[in-house]
């Protein structure tokens, strides 16, 4: 994750670093853990030296990178102190540390990994070419970028699409999308690279996660100049408690995430 105290409210991170927040990325790394340790699993060479973890947030993903490449020096990158704390007093295994970064910067501190990778972050950034650009520099030769991003959201429940028109307008009006995978599909290889592989996996979460995320979501937005400007606060509300009522299990709540995963090579 990036704070963002210098750039345009355009570029930046929308879901904070709340308490709130921090649950909500507790509930993410559940749903999202089985997918991406397989991608991991699958991308990550035996022998390396050193992986980087981009915008680690508590560590949920950073976790993920250590078992996958066992024996190797991790570190996680994130500018937000409340998340790098957590992160740090999350019991990781030994050979895992967290450094202060904004991973939109370049040189990053650390030299030469032979490891990147990002999940759920470019969505977030207003020219995430640039930024997957720097980032392939920054690798080790023969050293591996991995990245994971949403290409789609899909359901047929009516609070799902009230819920989505609140996330899809509040990040187009930043500038930013959540289903970024198909315009990373277009992305050009970054210069220096010598090979690509894409891959679509589907995730489908229990109705008490998709409930639980979602409703911990819109706290985290409750306060956003464009989400109280746009939608009545009676309809919020409502919204509000239809998704805990998800999350408690009292009705079903089907959603589909269709996920591009992106490996490039040095």
């Amino acid at each position: 994750m990036f704070q963002n105290t210098r750039q345009s409210d355009s570029e930046q991170y929308k879901f904070g670093d709340s308490d709130i927040a921090a649950e909500r990325l507790a509930t993410v790394a559940e749903v999202f853990e089985p997918s991406s340790a397989e991608f991991l699993r699958r991308s990550v060479p035996p022998g390396i030296r050193l992986a980087v973890d981009l915008g680690c947030g508590p560590g949920h993903s950073t976790r993920l990178i250590a078992a996958a490449a066992s024996g190797c020096r991790v570190v996680g990158l994130d500018s937000s102190d409340s998340f790098l704390a957590r992160a740090a007093g999350g019991g990781q295994a030994g050979g895992v540390e967290f450094l202060r970064h904004d991973v939109r910067a370049t040189p990053l501190p650390v030299q030469a990994p032979d490891l990147l990778y990002s999940r759920l972050l470019l969505a977030h950034l207003r020219d995430p070419q640039a930024v997957v650009t720097r980032w392939a520099a920054e690798l080790a030769p023969s050293g591996r970028l991995l990245l994971e991003e949403v290409e789609n959201i899909a359901s047929d429940h009516p609070v799902a699409a009230d819920y989505q028109s609140v996330v899809d307008g509040m990040l187009a009006r930043h500038g930013q999308r959540i289903q970024i995978g198909c315009a990373l599909s277009l992305m050009d290889d970054p210069p220096g690279t010598t090979g690509r592989e894409d891959r679509l996996v589907t995730v489908r979460p229990a109705s008490r996660q998709v409930g639980r995320m979602f409703a911990l979501n819109l706290r985290a937005w409750s306060a956003d100049p464009y989400v109280t400007a746009t939608f009545a606060a009676d309809w919020l509300n409502r919204l509000q408690q239809r998704l805990d009522e998800a999350a408690d299990g009292r009705y079903e709540l089907p959603v589909e995430w269709t996920m591009r995963q992106i490996l490039f090579t040095t």
